[in-house]
């Protein structure tokens, strides 16, 4: 089964299979209700940068701003303004990106090329990978490290370039449209398998440990599909990650123990407030636990089959997606109930990024979008 499918399964397989056999049940996506609007959402600035063709890159925001692309060219964005105030161009349309610690900026190619700049825009290195990327490389502790689509994972000296380590990990051919994204964490280098597995890799690249968020059940290899998605979830009492048809996973960050685990067909990595961890889920519904126990808080329905993003904590008490027609909504975190709305340009693929009081949103057709909830 050939490795594009990961660009088109994401909704094949939640549109198709989530509810077979369940006749009296429609996909259709649900009509926005009216809300007893309680947040405005406000746009505090954009910046335009180009397509990119696969609507999955995301910016990164760090203490020397915000790092972004777009097409072909990187950009650093100022996060007063939205100004660009430098651009690079890439040797080819950018598939994976963008991963940065503020000192070296790296992008994939879609040639499959590992493309470094400094924070200035200069570029530093370029390598050739063994497969294409659709993950933002893991920049930090004088690292890039690369996960590609042939399931390894390399870490490259960010001055230099040597290659210093690749893990290679054995995952079904069959895959969701993304793949999960790596973390640092207490443990190593957290990294969601399409095995259903969370691996942790040493700075050496041995493995620390897996674990188990989902089995594969079924006969059919969509049946089977149980991919770690988005991005684990790390602060300093707990790591989390999510599975598609799997499970919502959450483990001491001291020692890796199990604290809790609750069902969830999760189509985006958990983020959190500290109180209460938040999931989207393949049929479109917003899912919320109990941060300490894992209980479900509530579920919000509203949105069901408008493929909405994944959730971003958007300020105190607020939790923000963006679903398939760019319609930006804005959650209640204790209640579930949507209490803000706003449109942008176009569908949000990537992962929202909070930031201040609000969110920043990267569109399908390359806008960056920073909003402010304002109550």
């Amino acid at each position: 089964m050939k490795r594009f499918e990961r660009f088109v399964l994401a909704a094949a397989a939640a549109a198709t299979l989530i509810l077979t056999g369940c006749s009296s049940t429609t996909r259709e996506p649900v009509d926005l209700k009216k809300i007893n609007e309680l947040v405005r959402v406000e746009q505090v600035w954009s910046a335009s940068l180009g397509e990119s063709i696969n609507g999955l890159l995301t910016p990164v925001i760090t203490e020397n701003g915000i790092f972004a692309a777009g097409g072909d060219e990187v950009f650093k964005i100022d996060p007063r303004n939205g100004e660009k105030l430098w651009r690079a161009q890439a040797q080819a349309e950018i598939s994976a990106g963008v991963g940065s610690d503020g000192n070296y900026v790296a992008v994939v190619n879609a040639r499959g090329e590992l493309e470094v700049f400094d924070a200035q825009g200069k570029p530093l290195w370029h390598t050739k990978l063994s497969s294409a990327a659709t993950v933002p490389p893991l920049v930090g502790s004088g690292f890039i490290i690369v996960r590609t689509d042939d399931t390894r994972i390399s870490a490259y000296d960010a001055a230099s370039g040597e290659r210093k380590w690749r893990y290679q990990s054995n995952v079904p051919a069959l895959t969701v449209r993304v793949a999960s994204q790596m973390r640092f964490s207490p443990a190593g280098v957290l990294v969601g398998q399409s095995n259903g597995k969370l691996l942790a890799l040493g700075p050496d690249g041995r493995q620390v440990f897996d674990a188990v968020i989902a089995q594969a059940h079924g006969i059919t290899e969509v049946d089977r599909l149980c991919d770690v998605v988005g991005t684990p979830l790390v602060d300093q009492n707990m790591m989390c990650a999510a599975a598609f048809q799997g499970n919502v996973l959450c483990m001491s960050s001291q020692n890796g123990r199990t604290i809790w685990h609750q069902p969830a067909d999760a189509v985006s990595g958990p983020v959190s407030d500290g109180v209460t961890v938040f999931v989207t889920t393949a049929n479109g519904n917003i899912k919320a636990f109990d941060y300490t126990t894992g209980n479900p808080v509530w579920t919000n329905e509203d949105l069901r089959w408008r493929s909405p993003s994944a959730p971003v904590i958007a300020g105190v008490g607020l939790v923000a997606v963006a679903d398939y027609d760019g319609v930006i909504h804005v959650l209640d975190s204790s209640s579930g109930e949507i209490i803000g709305r706003r449109s942008i340009s176009d569908q949000v693929l990537a992962a929202p990024i909070p930031m201040n009081e609000g969110a920043l949103f990267q569109t399908k057709d390359g806008e960056l979008v920073l909003t402010r909830m304002v109550r």
